[in-house]
């Protein structure tokens, strides 16, 4: 009780108690020193013994040592520091100022001719100072006694200068205690960095339980990124107590705080490293160019806006479709916080890129010199069901977007394609595919001109699914936890390929720095990941167990529902095998068989005939004759089939 309403007490009122505390304590210190140095009691009423100094003179010191002493501490602000959170370099003021009290109780006592050994001032400085340390250790020890026994018990991974930082940074913490550094090494035994003990990562298990540790931090950057996925999969029994720590100078300066300290997440458990970017390859296209990006607010759109603008460029030009998203990132990419040049010129359009004047009219107005072509109908069963939706988009769309980049002598082209468009099984994958034969074609006819008379460069970017897009396994797996499951995966066999929506970004606009025309680019996507593995390693990153028959007690259950229409159990990159490297050691480039530009024109006719009222098997005739390896679900292929 005592405790809580010294803390509760205003700062003032703990100032007055301080001083006073301390007036009491430093008249003791004087008479202490007085009796050291007489080896016995002073008795104020007799002449001190040795130097002949008067009762007068033994008061008039102990009155004024402890009042100069108290005026240095008061001047050096030292009952403004927090009791609680005192540290070294408050020590050091202490003294400090002790000292020079007694320099200046020595000048006044010799002055105004008071006669007191001259060995009681070094034993007063000493005294004194110990006595103001003790007097702040105790309250703080005292005061803070009570949240330390609340506090987190912590390991702080490795013991590098950012890890020992963090460690001093948090030494005075109410939240957190340090117990130790903890080192992926088994070299490393009965080791102190900073007063701490160093633990090994393979004793973990006996040491979480022995030291009773709450949370395990790891500073995380992308430097140590390997380093802390192959910590993390050693710690597999404990990765719920794992925290990421972000730029720990960010931390030191109050950029970021505590509640920025994250749990790791699915990205982290994927095992893979983001690839490293060519600084070159992502200002290339972009510094001080107009650059224009369809389908901004997307989550492939928006992720492009968002490093666009990081790079300088002259102007960025924002086209969607819908006013929400269109509002979302024009409000970000305008907000000058997160914008390192603040001259970006941010021009934004609301309208289709099925919409041939609409388009014309942005070409006209805006001098691009950079498109990224990322509008499009992705959702494969959504698509199954809206068929001519995704043929207006993802064939119609780009092909007005294409024909006017030609025509207004464009720089660059980039279309931000997919996995799918490789042998598709669906109506999107299959739509992605002929926007990729679109652009081909376009380069064909750009070739065949002068180069004086056209410099544009169409290209394609082929890659997999990404982590946190919208329609990705990861937000509905979360969504479907956190409302108690079950949890749905197609099928037990389904395998993906993942990789970071930053990541897959940045190598797309590196991708188009390195098109030299008519380039299908492929990212390197790692290894694929299980859609099972995937649930359970979220279930279990939840804090849940899984529901099964080896554990009917789990908390949350798995279920199969089925391969949707058009889905595959695995997806692929690759239509054939002519693939070559390029100077980026994650981008490769891949030679496949397309289309001339009058076999395309052909196909667009076939398509601008279509309408709502057009079958599914009648779109997917012109697909199947348009696109080699497409290959509808079963009952379509035999209609195909039937009426070929």
């Amino acid at each position: 009780m005592l405790k809580t309403y010294l803390l509760e007490l205003p700062r003032n009122t703990k100032r007055l108690i301080m001083v006073f505390t301390d007036i009491i304590t430093l008249i003791a210190i004087a008479w202490i020193s007085l009796v050291i140095r007489k080896d016995g009691f002073v008795n104020i009423y007799e002449e001190y013994e040795i130097t002949g100094a008067s009762s007068k003179d033994i008061i008039h010191f102990l009155i004024i040592a402890p009042i100069i002493t108290v005026a240095f501490l008061i001047g050096m602000r030292l009952y403004r520091s927090v009791v609680r959170y005192i540290n070294v370099k408050t020590y050091a003021s202490i003294a400090q100022a002790c000292l020079l009290s007694t320099l200046v109780i020595f000048s006044y006592t010799s002055y105004m001719n008071i006669l007191i050994p001259k060995l009681i001032y070094p034993l007063y400085f000493i005294l004194s100072t110990a006595m103001v340390f003790y007097t702040r250790y105790t309250a703080s020890s005292y005061l803070a006694f009570k949240q330390r026994n609340k506090r987190k018990r912590v390991l702080i991974y490795d013991y590098d200068e950012q890890s020992i930082k963090l460690s001093e940074l948090l030494k005075n913490n109410n939240e957190y205690e340090i117990i130790g550094f903890v080192i992926d090494s088994d070299k490393s035994n009965k080791v102190d960095i900073a007063q701490l003990r160093v633990y090994k990562i393979s004793n973990m298990d006996e040491i979480i339980i022995k030291k009773q540790i709450d949370e395990i931090f790891m500073i995380e950057n992308k430097k140590n990124k390997r380093k802390l996925l192959t910590a993390i999969k050693k710690l597999e029994n404990h990765q719920l107590k794992i925290k990421k720590v972000p730029d720990i100078d960010d931390y030191a300066t109050g950029k970021i705080s505590i509640s920025d300290f994250k749990r790791i997440d699915i990205e982290d458990l994927l095992g893979r490293v983001a690839v490293k970017t060519d600084p070159y390859l992502l200002k290339s296209c972009i510094k001080d160019k107009n650059v224009l990006v369809t389908g901004a607010g997307g989550s492939i759109g928006s992720e492009l806006s968002r490093q666009i603008i990081q790079h300088s460029p002259k102007k960025i030009i924002l086209l969607e479709q819908s006013e929400y998203f269109l509002y979302k990132i024009d409000n970000e990419i305008n907000n000058t916080d997160t914008i390192k040049n603040r001259n970006v010129l941010v021009r934004s359009y609301l309208g289709s890129v099925t919409d041939k004047d609409f388009i014309e009219n942005i070409f006209t107005k805006e001098s691009i010199d950079t498109i990224y072509h990322a509008a499009a109908n992705k959702h494969v069963p959504l698509v199954e069901q809206n068929p001519i939706s995704a043929i207006k988009t993802n064939i119609l769309g780009t092909y007005v977007v294409a024909e006017n980049a030609l025509k207004a002598n464009i720089e660059n082209f980039v279309l931000v394609s997919s996995d799918k468009a490789v042998r598709p099984t669906n109506i999107m994958g299959a739509t992605k595919r002929f926007a990729e034969l679109i652009l081909q074609s376009f380069q064909d006819v750009v070739d065949t001109k002068p180069s004086d008379e056209c410099r544009t460069k169409f290209c394609m970017v082929r890659f997999g699914n990404v982590l946190d897009t919208s329609g990705s396994v990861v937000p509905l797996f979360r969504e479907q936890i956190m409302s108690g499951g079950p949890v749905t995966v197609t099928d037990a066999k389904v395998i993906r390929y993942f990789m970071t929506i930053q990541e897959a970004t940045e190598l797309v606009i590196q991708a188009g720095s390195l098109s030299k025309g008519g380039e299908v680019f492929l990212l390197d996507m790692g290894e694929p990941i299980s859609i099972l593995n995937l649930a359970k390693e979220m279930i279990r990153l939840s804090g849940n167990e899984v529901k099964d028959d080896s554990n009917p007690n789990g908390d949350i259950e798995i279920t199969f529902t089925g391969l949707r229409d058009g889905e595959k159990l695995y997806e692929e990159l690759l239509i054939g095998d002519d693939v070559s490297k390029t100077i980026h050691e994650h981008i490769m480039s891949a030679n496949e068989e397309k289309l001339n530009h009058s076999e395309i024109l052909k196909y667009m006719e076939k398509f601008y005939t279509l309408g709502s009222d057009s079958s599914l098997v009648e779109i997917q005739n012109i697909l199947f004759d348009a696109i080699t390896g497409y290959k509808p679900n079963k009952k379509n292929v035999i209609s195909l089939k039937s009426n070929n």
